[in-house]
């Protein structure tokens, strides 16, 4: 059996993944406390650890720099959530926005052709951007704090996705978020008014905790909702197969990731 280190701050997650194992027993998830991770990392390899998952974002700028090698990916949002052990050493991935990707399409979702807008900035929003825009989106506007921020994902994006990258008090915004298929929301700071919820949204909360407000809202309205917790199972699926290759299943994991704690 595998050992895959889970390092999060989160106690509620941690209660739901704590020994978690697979049925055919190929792995079992052991909890690291977050923390500085030049203390843990390399007992990954003495131990016999296959990686390690790091859900907890203050870790994942020094799991990066820490690992020996590093996806194109990692090395863009200057973070790694998942590590793996081999034998030329630690390599450093980032999975977040494909793990957004991932779930949406479990949802039967496509993007190709979407308008989305995504909320917020930092190397969650910047990873779902890059992603929307390799799967096709058709047009992308990113809300951050300030316009820099907001400028600073677009570089990397598909030449075939419009890309607006403003702030929330831009007058375009409000009709930007009215006419989208997709929000995602990265930041609880910033709001979304409920004039550009319905029916026609999809909307995925990152916010952590429980159903947030606006989910409510969007819930209501019949929109097609995804919360952090799904992300989170399907960015675990994701993670172990890299760690392990193929044959490790979402579903015994959204099971985990989504009951009651």
């Amino acid at each position: 059996m595998h050992l895959v280190a889970v390092v999060s701050s989160d106690a509620d997650l941690g209660h739901a993944l704590r020994g978690f194992q697979d049925d055919a027993g190929r792995f079992l998830l052991h909890l690291v406390p977050a923390g500085r991770p030049q203390a843990w990392l390399p007992a990954l390899r003495a131990l016999d650890f296959a990686g390690a998952l790091v859900l907890c974002a203050y870790d994942q700028p020094e799991a990066l720099a820490l690992a020996d090698r590093a996806s194109l990916e990692a090395s863009e949002v200057g973070a790694a959530d998942t590590l793996t052990v081999t034998q030329a050493g630690v390599v450093a991935d980032y999975h977040f926005g494909r793990a957004v990707g991932q779930a949406l399409r479990s949802r039967v979702w496509d993007p190709r052709g979407a308008a989305g807008v995504i909320i917020g900035g930092g190397r969650e929003a910047h990873s779902v951007a890059r992603e929307l825009a390799s799967l096709g989106a058709r047009h992308l506007t990113l809300l951050a704090a300030s316009r820099p921020e907001a400028e600073q994902m677009t570089p990397r994006l598909a030449a075939s996705t419009d890309v607006v990258a403003t702030v929330p008090e831009d007058p375009i915004a409000q009709s930007l978020l009215e006419r989208a298929d997709l929000i995602v929301r990265a930041d609880i700071s910033m709001s979304v008014p409920s004039s550009c919820i319905g029916p026609h949204l999809t909307l995925v909360d990152l916010v952590p905790g429980a159903v947030s407000r606006l989910r409510a809202l969007a819930l209501a309205a019949g929109a097609l909702t995804l919360e952090r917790r799904d992300v989170e199972a399907h960015r675990l699926h994701l993670a172990l197969g890299h760690v392990l290759g193929a044959g490790v299943s979402v579903e015994p994991l959204l099971q985990a990731m989504l009951r009651e704690p």
